[in-house]
């Protein structure tokens, strides 16, 4: 009897949801060859509100929002490979940008990650952009990979394809 009491104990004890086992850490997964042997895994959605309100700043040409959500330090890697470094030259670009092409971007994915050794927060977001380029507007495709530190935009990529205008006999 006490032999069958102690194996009902034991597995009541395995089954028992209460008692806590210990939770690995997360490994992450990927790599970045700048920082050997970072992992990354998903981060939290306060990253994707952060971008979100930095593109709606975009799309409502309001300067003043977005200079306000740029780090001091603010990074600009364009598709064709120009630089932007601060908030001035980063101003002095939109100005001219805006009412030259008047861009708008409508974001149709996006995923926060975060590093787990180095603890970088960033957001790759898929874009689609309608640019007005002497009166035709153009629509592109835009990868975005930024990164965001204490809830400001630090630095990001932009990664560009156009998408083929419809042929001809289409348009008829």
């Amino acid at each position: 009897m006490r032999t069958l009491l102690l194996i009902l104990i034991i597995a009541f004890a395995a089954c028992n949801p209460a008692i806590e086992k210990e939770v690995a850490e997360p490994i992450g997964a990927g790599f970045f060859l700048p920082e050997e042997g970072e992992k990354f895994v998903v981060a939290s959605d306060s990253v994707t509100d952060v971008w979100m309100r930095y593109i709606e700043a975009h799309n409502n040409k309001d300067i003043n929002a977005i200079m306000a959500m740029n780090s001091d330090s603010i990074t600009i890697h364009g598709p064709d490979g120009a630089v932007i470094e601060g908030k001035e030259n980063h101003e002095m670009a939109l100005n001219a940008w805006f009412p030259a092409e008047n861009p708008n971007w409508k974001v149709y994915w996006a995923m926060p990650y975060k590093g787990v050794t180095g603890g970088a927060e960033w957001i790759v977001a898929g874009h689609e952009v309608t640019l007005t380029q002497e009166g035709q507007k153009n629509v592109q495709l835009h990868m975005i990979d930024a990164e965001i530190e204490n809830g400001k935009v630090r630095q990001f990529y932009v990664y560009s394809k156009d998408i083929p205008k419809p042929a001809k006999e289409d348009m008829e």
